[in-house]
């Protein structure tokens, strides 16, 4: 007779485990009674929740290296561009010095030749419009370049130095 409650309440127990469902497996959640606990072990539900972790885990680790391989190559092509734009400015600065004492030099020769004057003016005009408006683009800057050279070497023919 005592044996009957006793087989009862491990009957109950065992298919209680079998009524566990996965959100109640959550250890999150709060407090879980020990027999939940023991069904949710049990029962596999703990494992798969480990796993199912584990993959997302996984998942977020590939997906950051991702984001960290697009940062290092967002990284190094801002550097390659810094280092071209330096480039580029100390070529634009050596030109800039270089037309500068050119212009000098022609000034000092030619006082008083009124027409070579004003071509050396409208050069160092044109220089001066090139400096101070820096946003332009490769190819308009080019064909600047080409009109800037038109113009010395109709300056250098006017002198005569060809």
């Amino acid at each position: 007779m005592k044996l009957l409650p006793l087989s009862l309440v491990g009957i109950s127990l065992l298919l209680s485990g079998c009524v566990t469902n996965p959100a109640d497996c959550d250890p999150t959640t709060g407090d879980v009674s020990i027999i939940t606990k023991f069904n949710c072990n049990y029962s596999g539900t703990y494992d798969n929740r480990i796993e199912q972790k584990q993959a997302i885990l996984a998942n977020e680790k590939a997906l950051n290296t991702e984001f960290k391989a697009v940062f290092a190559a967002i990284e190094k092509e801002k550097q390659q561009t810094n280092a071209s734009l330096k480039s580029k400015q100390a070529s634009q600065q050596a030109l800039n010095q270089s037309m500068n004492n050119l212009l000098n030099q022609i000034r000092q020769k030619t006082k008083g030749q009124n027409d070579i004057q004003k071509q050396i003016n409208e050069i160092d005009k044109q220089m001066k419009a090139a400096q101070n408006n820096p946003s332009k683009s490769v190819m308009e800057k080019q064909l600047e370049l080409e009109n800037l050279q038109n113009q010395v070497i109709n300056l250098q023919s006017d002198l005569g130095l060809k």
